[in-house]
């Protein structure tokens, strides 16, 4: 996998020197921290291509409790726990705080390489069903929210988010009333209304973001996503899934 020439990776660990050594093996920028807490502090000013985690930071910090907040900012940027405990409890613990792979001490450069190319591909492919582009909006699914072409922001509730989805997945086609109360609220009994006061919401927050993507409310039958063509186009490719 051909990695990108301005891309970086994050290394935490107590050995500074282990950074310098995954630095080589990968052939990237290695940004180190010896401390969970100075790097959690800075998650949101870094965007790296991997994270590589050492369970035993010092006698007060655990690498693996940073875990669940590093996969919250970065979903589809590979956690991988670096370990000289081969214990099997030690690489169960990684896994389910949501680590993405592991790797024992001492490394193996070939191996640092292949487990991060594997997984960086597997997230890339999950990255491609969950992030997509419609009008001038970026639908991003894992984090639950929607960025325009001038970089503003909003979050939407699971419900939102849910109504939004299934829209997106009818590609520009109707989708029935109950169609939509049925894959958003399952067997849960949901009023007319209640389902309007929710696509109110989502339509508000779409009006705030776009001027192109919209809602349209087709009496009688269901609901569509409609997207606008900007000034001079005549046919826009709205539903481009991002890559």
């Amino acid at each position: 996998m051909a990695l990108d020439t301005q891309s970086y990776f994050i290394t935490l660990d107590s050995d500074a020197l282990m950074s310098s050594l995954l630095e080589r093996a990968v052939g990237k920028k290695s940004i180190y921290f010896s401390s969970a807490m100075d790097l959690e502090i800075q998650l949101v000013d870094l965007e790296p291509i991997a994270v590589f985690v050492d369970v035993q930071l010092g006698s007060s910090e655990n690498g693996l409790d940073i875990i669940p907040k590093l996969k919250e900012r970065w979903p589809f940027s590979p956690v991988i726990v670096v370990t000289g405990d081969r214990q099997d409890d030690a690489v169960s613990n990684a896994l389910s705080k949501g680590a993405d792979d592991f790797i024992f001490k001492p490394v193996n450069p070939k191996e640092v390489v292949a487990r991060l190319q594997t997984r960086m591909a597997d997230l890339a492919r999950r990255q491609a069903d969950e992030v997509h582009t419609i009008g001038d909006l970026v639908v991003d699914r894992a984090h639950r929210s929607i960025l325009n072409s001038n970089k503003q922001q909003r979050f939407l509730s699971p419900t939102e988010m849910g109504l939004l989805n299934c829209l997106l997945s009818a590609q520009g086609t109707v989708v029935p009333r109950e169609v939509m109360k049925r894959r958003c609220w399952g067997q849960i009994f949901v009023s007319d209304n209640a389902l309007n006061r929710k696509l109110h919401e989502v339509r508000r927050i779409l009006k705030d973001l776009s001027s192109q993507v919209n809602i349209r409310t087709l009496y009688g039958t269901g609901f569509m996503i409609e997207v606008a063509p900007l000034s001079g186009e005549t046919s826009p490719d709205d539903f481009k899934e991002s890559a």
